[in-house]
């Protein structure tokens, strides 16, 4: 008898839901276009500079693609999908002459 007084008293007991519990720390998002400049904040500044150009040239029908507002993986796609005509070995040096320049200015 008393098995069927338990059931009868659990079931008609309300049923408790599980509600998730508040997190007691908060992530800010933080605003960078690159994943490599996130410890970067005074970059805002050249973002901005770099936009507003890219607006202005808009306007004038001058606008075209900027690595500076890309991120680092939309960089790796534009440079796997471009095509570069002169195959040969001086073609190539000057490849790779133009990324060290470009490397090392984007580093200093």
């Amino acid at each position: 008898m008393s098995f069927i007084l338990r059931q009868s008293i659990r079931a008609a007991r309300p049923v408790s839901i599980a509600f998730p519990t508040k997190r007691t720390f908060a992530i800010s998002s933080m605003r960078a276009l690159k994943e490599s400049d996130r410890h970067t904040p005074e970059k805002a500044a050249d973002y901005e500079h770099h936009k507003q150009d890219q607006l202005a040239k808009q306007k004038e029908g001058k606008n075209h693609w900027k690595p500076e507002l890309a991120s680092d993986s939309e960089e790796a796609v534009a440079a796997d999908r471009h095509e570069h005509d002169d195959h040969s070995a001086e073609g190539i040096k000057e490849l790779q002459k133009k990324t060290e320049g470009h490397a090392e200015e984007k580093h200093k």
